[in-house]
């Protein structure tokens, strides 16, 4: 019987991909059966992370993937208790801790030299977009670099706040890096690997707008980007204030621009220790 049957659609065909017990294996595409790395930044995830990681491990295991799974993992809490509980039954996870806080780009930066994988899946512990639609995206790495599961090409119901200065910091984000994306800071992403670790070595943002960085130095790579619709639920107990969040971002941006122009040269080294301390953990 069927584990999984997905119907995967793109602007020309409809692809039936039947995921089924090994009789049956010859129907799954083959992009599935290359090496994968997952890798989940995690950050006093303890509430949502198991779900994740059950979706995550029913998948490859019962399919026999040659896929990896790594968590990156900021703090002390029990999140580390949970990942270890499914990295004890299943051999394919492994576990990185920093019992200090390095950002959601530091934790990935940190996790770089243990991908494996042809090809690279970030996804937060959240859960607000369901495994199911990051399997779904998997084929469009096929004709391209990487891919977006966008919350805002779709009629998601996202709060009126957040929508607002999401779309604001997007229409700087365009105006400033040249990126036709609506949704840079979505945590869902796909990767070719070989551009995703050239790519994420040259950022030097190591907090949660990292994204933009990430995808800049994918184009100036001449790496193909897409996004797609993904069925996204808002999750109430976020951790970050969504103001306080776009003032980071703000200030991530700016940074980032300077960055990565000849003003860079001239900042004294006291604004650039500033920064790091203040704002490269958000």
């Amino acid at each position: 019987m069927p584990i999984l049957c997905l119907v995967l659609e793109t602007n020309q065909t409809v692809h039936r991909a039947d995921f089924t017990t090994s009789e049956k294996k010859k129907q799954i595409p083959g992009i599935y059966l290359k090496r994968f790395t997952i890798i989940i930044p995690a950050y006093n995830e303890e509430k949502r992370i198991a779900p994740v990681l059950n979706d995550i491990c029913r998948f490859v295991s019962e399919n026999k993937l040659p896929w990896d799974v790594i968590v990156a993992i900021d703090g002390n809490d029990t999140t580390y208790d949970i990942a270890v509980s499914f990295a004890e039954t299943y051999d394919f996870i492994s576990i990185d801790q920093s019992h200090e806080r390095s950002g959601k780009g530091g934790a990935i930066k940190r996790v770089l030299p243990n991908i494996d994988g042809e090809f690279t899946i970030l996804m937060d512990a959240d859960n607000s977009i369901g495994f199911l639609d990051i399997v779904e995206a998997v084929q469009l790495l096929e004709k391209c670099d990487a891919v977006i599961l966008s919350r805002y090409t779709g009629k998601n119901k996202i709060p009126l706040l957040r929508r607002f200065l999401s779309r604001g910091f997007n229409i700087i984000v365009r105006s400033i890096t040249g990126l036709n994306v609506s949704d840079t800071q979505s945590g869902y992403k796909l990767f070719r690997s070989d551009f995703f670790i050239h790519a994420m070595r040259r950022v030097t943002v190591t907090n949660a707008s990292y994204d933009v960085a990430l995808l800049y130095h994918i184009k100036k790579m001449g790496g193909r980007i897409t996004e797609t619709p993904a069925e996204y639920t808002h999750a109430d107990n976020g951790k970050l204030n969504p103001l306080s969040m776009a003032m980071s971002f703000g200030i991530s941006l700016a940074a980032f621009r300077i960055r990565n122009s000849p003003l860079y040269a001239h900042v004294p080294q006291f604004l650039i220790k500033l920064y790091r301390r203040k704002f490269r953990w958000l």
